[in-house]
């Protein structure tokens, strides 16, 4: 039992090395990769590849991610920061230089402070937060006055002689703007590039933490089996055994009312689901239909003609969406041609083909779709007003 035991030590001590000497390595190969990528993105950026040159900051970003702060993360996140700055999209370059500017305050350094609150500054002028921008461009001043650190961001647009009580921010940002790369279809793909990426980098973290959790479960349950076989060797199995049979009944047991519970919740949905059925083939929704049918094929002004007609599509809309009925009378504001155009959306009608049922232009029917829109405030959220055509 001694050797057992020993082995068991033993083996749970050289998995737990293993682990550690891997985690050391992966940390290691990740700061190269990260150095590696970050002077492959500056050689894209300088032969004006803007699309490679992003990914290469995001993934360097991601892989720095989990690491401790360093001066290679502040300048990853500073980079991107500029890219996004030179591409005219402005919030961007602010969320990456807070970034590195917070990681600069945190491994106290002055210099990539210095450098980020300048950044900063340009940034908040960009997106017209005056006070903020100038409360960074004080920060950038006092800490190059202190610590004289006047060369460490180079001033294109003369941000450190700039005097808000005097000098208009106007001039700078329209010289900015106008030295500005790409254009808005560019931003447009750039940003479209980057939201695929991040949300591909989140679903390879989510798989990545799934298989951790897989391999962490198939550790414990090997430890524990390790240990339930000294158990079983103690005390023969006997009680073990009648434990796993009282759980196979009680599983057992579990599983007979999950079946059954699920068998009943079919056959309520399809009671439902029959019920549903009547509802649309009854005749009033077959008349219904027709008339829509009528209405889209060969739109003409007033083509429902009778209060009979106007009932049978509110009662077709409400059996489609159920509650539709219910949350339009809600709303106490709307007049009975509110209520009418709320029903023809409902049912799909575009905005041109309305506009052609009450003999008004397009645009007129997108006015009177606003003025609705603003009656319910709120409610739109509950499907009253399902979109804007």
């Amino acid at each position: 039992m001694r050797h057992i035991l020993s082995f068991i030590f033993s083996f749970l001590f050289c998995c737990i090395v293993v682990s550690c000497n891997y985690c050391g390595k992966n940390a290691a190969d990740n700061e190269y990769d990260a150095a590696i990528l970050f002077d492959r993105a500056k050689a894209y950026e300088a032969d004006g590849d803007a699309g490679n040159a992003m990914i290469c900051y995001l993934s360097v970003i991601d892989l720095l991610k989990e690491k401790q702060d360093t001066v290679l993360k502040v300048s990853a996140y500073t980079r991107l920061g500029d890219f996004h700055f030179r591409y005219g999209m402005y919030e961007k370059a602010v969320e990456n230089h807070r970034e590195g500017y917070n990681i600069a305050r945190r491994i106290e350094d002055d210099r990539l402070l210095c450098e980020s609150a300048a950044r900063l500054g340009m940034d908040y002028m960009m997106i017209n937060q005056k006070d903020t921008a100038l409360y960074f461009i004080n920060k950038y001043r006092q800490l190059s006055l202190a610590k004289g650190l006047q060369n460490v961001f180079k001033d294109e647009y003369g941000l450190y002689s700039l005097n808000p009580n005097k000098d208009d921010f106007t001039s700078i940002v329209n010289t900015v703007k106008s030295d500005s790369l790409g254009n808005l279809k560019c931003r447009e793909e750039l940003m479209s590039l980057e939201a695929d990426f991040m949300h591909e980098k989140s679903l390879l973290r989510k798989e990545k933490a799934e298989m951790s959790n897989v391999v962490s479960t198939a550790s414990v349950i090997f430890i524990v089996g390790m240990f339930s076989a000294l158990s079983v060797f103690f005390y023969r199995g006997r009680r073990k055994a009648e434990e796993c049979l009282t759980d196979a009944i009680k599983e057992s047991m579990d599983r007979k009312h999950f079946y059954d519970t699920r068998e009943a919740d079919l056959c309520k949905q399809e009671k439902q689901l029959k019920e549903r059925e009547l509802q649309l083939l009854s005749d009033t929704n077959i008349c219904a239909v027709t008339l829509i049918n009528r209405m889209k094929s060969s739109p003409t002004y007033m083509p429902v003609k009778t209060s009979e007609e106007w009932k049978s599509l509110f009662l077709f809309a409400e059996t489609l969406y159920p509650g539709f009925s219910e949350s339009l009378e809600a709303e106490c504001d709307l007049t009975e041609r509110d209520r009418e155009i709320c029903c023809l959306m409902k049912l799909g009608f575009t905005t041109g083909q309305m506009a052609v049922f009450y003999g008004i232009s397009p645009g007129s029917m997108t006015k009177a779709k606003f003025r609705i829109q603003k009656k319910i405030g709120p409610g739109c959220k509950s499907g009253i007003f399902p979109q804007m055509a």
